[in-house]
């Protein structure tokens, strides 16, 4: 769309169709997802239920080991309309919600389909994308997204400070569907080829099996394990910290998640060129390290300009990080096993997701919610070290200038 006079010719049919379903997912996210927390806990969600609300994506991530091995041998963009769509519809029933529990129960069917999808769409991305054009590509679409979702939060503040989210979240709902429709124009070519095959058992051991063969993937996997259990612990304390002690109102809730959108565009602007020239390795340590303000400035806050400029760091970083951590798969496996290796990595993902939310507002209760961010920055500094330390020893070797794919 915007950039695709930067994209080559020979990716452009795939990068317009992603591009307009970026726009529209963007929109979506606008009018749904970024509001979820706040509509929690203005409906009198506990802390307890802030928590599990956090872990409902986490959650869908467990599951993702076995939809890449349903998925791997079959065509992946039928299945990822499959599920993403019964996804977005089910927020339709939003209509009905009156209490926490019901609204938690929703959210957590929609992250359980939404989540199915994504080793398949890592595989269609590994596709699609030239290796040498993938982190620039990805990034592109990115913008494009995080530009619809500046504008559908801001318009989605105001909206559901005049009325319910019972009926501002399913109009969100039908921007993801259309999302869909754009989607499921890109043409697979390996999705030709698929001849449906089950012989391949399904064991959760493989997982163990994949992380004992590759060392290199296991220790990349140990980093961002330690800086996803510091930054689940601050998720939920955050919108809690807004609304409890900050008194934020659902406009300026709105606001904040355009400050968020608007840095994530620039975050895509640059992270995108930089993994294509510097490798994802050097990417991540700078982004983690970029996530590390965001608990400090809250343990420092007395107003919502900590905050805002929390939403800053958290906007640059956290586009870049889910670029860095797809690219970094794409390019360590073959095709066929990118799908695995991102099912290893959201399964980890949605182990410590089922766990550190609840250890966060444990800490908050036993040691102050200040407290329990700043356990939350140990953490996340702790895997920049690593990062940087496991950059340095594997970037130049592992990503050396490539002429093409």
């Amino acid at each position: 769309m915007f950039f695709d006079r930067r994209i080559p010719a020979g990716l452009k049919t795939a990068y317009n169709y992603d591009s307009l379903g970026g726009i529209l997912y963007g929109a979506h996210y606008g009018f749904t997802i970024a509001f979820f927390p706040i509509i929690a806990r203005k409906l009198g969600a506990s802390s307890g239920q802030m928590a599990f609300l956090t872990t409902t994506s986490l959650i869908g991530a467990l599951f993702t080991f076995f939809w890449a091995h349903y998925s791997n041998n079959r065509k992946k963009m039928p299945f990822i309309i499959r599920m993403k769509g019964t996804a977005r519809v089910l927020l339709f029933l939003m209509v009905l919600v009156v209490n926490p529990w019901a609204f938690i129960f929703i959210v957590f069917l929609y992250w359980f389909f939404e989540m199915a999808g994504s080793p398949a769409y890592a595989g269609i991305m590994k596709e699609i994308y030239s290796e040498k054009h993938r982190g620039k590509a990805m990034g592109y679409v990115r913008v494009e997204m995080g530009m619809a979702m500046i504008v559908s939060s801001w318009l989605a503040g105001l909206l559901l400070d005049r009325f319910s989210y019972r009926y501002v979240f399913p109009a969100g709902a039908v921007f993801g569907l259309f999302a869909l429709l754009s989607f499921r124009r890109i043409r697979v070519k390996s999705d030709e080829r698929v001849v449906p095959n089950q012989k391949k058992r399904f064991s959760l051991l493989e997982i163990g099996r994949i992380l004992k063969r590759d060392k290199r993937f296991l220790r990349y996997s140990a980093i961002i394990f330690t800086f996803g259990f510091g930054n689940l612990i601050i998720i939920p304390l955050c919108p809690i910290f807004l609304v409890d002690t900050l008194r934020i109102t659902n406009t300026l809730a709105g606001r904040l998640a355009s400050l968020f959108s608007l840095c994530w565009v620039i975050s895509y602007l640059f992270w995108g060129e930089f993994i294509d020239r510097k490798g994802p390795l050097n990417a991540l340590w700078l982004l983690l390290l970029l996530v590390s303000f965001v608990p400090a400035l809250y343990f420092f806050a007395s107003n919502i300009w900590f905050a805002a400029i929390a939403t800053i760091f958290s906007g640059l970083s956290s586009g870049g990080t889910q670029l860095a951590r797809v690219n970094y798969i794409t390019r360590i496996v073959r095709h066929e096993q990118v799908a695995d290796y991102w099912g290893v990595d959201y399964t980890l993902m949605g182990l410590r997701g089922i766990v550190a939310p609840f250890v966060g507002v444990g800490l908050m209760h036993l040691l102050g919610i200040r407290a329990a961010f700043l356990i939350g920055f140990v953490l996340i500094f702790s895997s920049f070290i690593a990062m940087r330390q496991f950059a340095q020893g594997e970037e130049k070797e592992l990503y050396k200038p490539k002429s093409g794919n």
